[in-house]
């Protein structure tokens, strides 16, 4: 029952905070808004980074280098193309090339 309380609190805090923003009529402080459009791009950095460069949570050439080269291969292929899906089937397939053309070696 004590781990039901804390979960409905931790909710509701979440909730109000959340909720603040809309009830303030100025928005949000000039500080706080300086920096809310580099937050969506730091929460993702923060998430594909570690995974990019240690992908069972540690580094080995095995498995860091085809991620990486995969991903060089899809934003690449993201800029030049414009089409995400272009992107992500020819990332998959070239990261597919790599760990087949390490392991090979």
């Amino acid at each position: 029952m004590r781990e039901l309380a804390v979960l409905v609190v931790v909710g509701l805090g979440t909730y109000l905070l959340r909720a603040s923003f809309l009830l303030v009529v100025s928005g949000p402080p000039k500080r706080l808004a300086r920096v809310l459009p580099h937050l969506g791009p730091a929460v993702l950095a923060a998430i594909t980074v570690p995974v990019l460069v240690a992908p069972r949570g540690q580094v080995s050439v095995s498995e860091t280098v085809p991620a990486l080269v995969a991903a060089l291969a899809c934003w690449l292929l993201w800029r030049r193309t414009g089409r995400l899906p272009v992107a992500l089937f020819g990332g998959l397939g070239l990261w597919w090339l790599a760990t087949a053309a390490v392991a090979a070696l």
